[in-house]
């Protein structure tokens, strides 16, 4: 299922993430360790770890939608260090001074230019033919949702597209405590739960349970994946699932037009989730 490549995509780069506090620190504590006892090697050696950390950071700004230049840009400055004549004890104020400087622009890529995402296939319509015509196929349904569910719709797709299991059951559970029968079509309704129960167990890493959220019969007109009557729990687990996540994309594309930039930079993660 794709929410294995989402989950494995999401712990590279947290091990990227945690990488780069580790080269740069690591670097700079090897830094201090050849100042203090003359050990007698270029004191940029240890700058190594700057700049391998820095090249890690790097690369997780460039795989994101948004581009931070001031992450894009650090590879450079870690190998002008290297390349100017330096005293000791400056190159290790420097090596410290930079892993902060790293870890500061880390903190600040992941909370202030989102997280990685798959490259997005068309800026202004949806490329895919098959979720175009599903998407179709819903509008008079969920064009008549809110402006509100319809938002929620989106972040709550997006969130779990990016593998934040949390915050996409955060996100649904809102949504269900505002919803009524006038604000959202009851497929919505039901899809929102759907994702909720499933992402709370995805983020803590449980099995599937025996019984479990589906959708009922009268919304079999709005899933894009008919389940299968010889289905057997897990096949039908993961559909409904999938079903969900596509009811709420659909909806939000249908009835929140602010919200199709971050749709389409999801575009992908839609597509293999209408696979066979």
């Amino acid at each position: 299922m794709s929410v294995d490549i989402i989950k494995k995509a999401k712990t590279m780069n947290r091990s990227l993430e945690y990488a780069i506090p580790l080269f740069a620190f690591g670097g700079a504590l090897i830094g201090i360790f050849f100042w203090m006892y003359n050990v007698p090697v270029d004191i940029r050696v240890p700058i190594f770890g700057c700049v391998i950390a820095s090249c890690i950071l790097a690369y997780l700004a460039w795989i994101r939608p948004r581009k931070d230049i001031v992450a894009l840009t650090t590879p450079i400055y870690s190998f002008i260090f290297l390349g100017f004549p330096i005293d000791n004890f400056s190159a290790v104020v420097l090596e410290v001074l930079y892993a902060v400087s790293l870890s500061i622009l880390l903190v600040r890529l992941k909370y202030r230019f989102g997280v990685a995402s798959a490259p997005v296939l068309d800026k202004k319509e949806l490329a895919d033919p098959l979720l175009k015509s599903y998407v179709e196929k819903t509008r008079d349904v969920l064009v008549l949702t809110g402006a509100e569910p319809a938002h929620s719709a989106a972040v709550v797709f997006v969130r779990f597209a990016e593998g934040e299991f949390l915050a996409a059951a955060r996100g649904a559970e809102s949504a269900i405590a505002h919803l009524s029968d006038a604000s959202a079509p009851r497929s919505l309704q039901h899809a929102f739960a759907i994702v909720k129960e499933q992402s709370e167990r995805l983020d803590k890493s449980l099995v599937q349970p025996e019984s479990f959220l589906v959708f009922p019969p009268e919304d079999a007109g709005m899933l894009a994946k008919v389940p299968d009557p010889k289905f057997g729990k897990p096949e039908e687990y993961d559909t409904a699932l999938d079903n969900a996540l596509l009811v709420l994309y659909a909806g939000a594309w249908n009835a929140s037009e602010t919200d199709h930039p971050h749709l389409l930079e999801c575009q992908p993660f839609a597509q293999r989730l209408l696979a066979p």
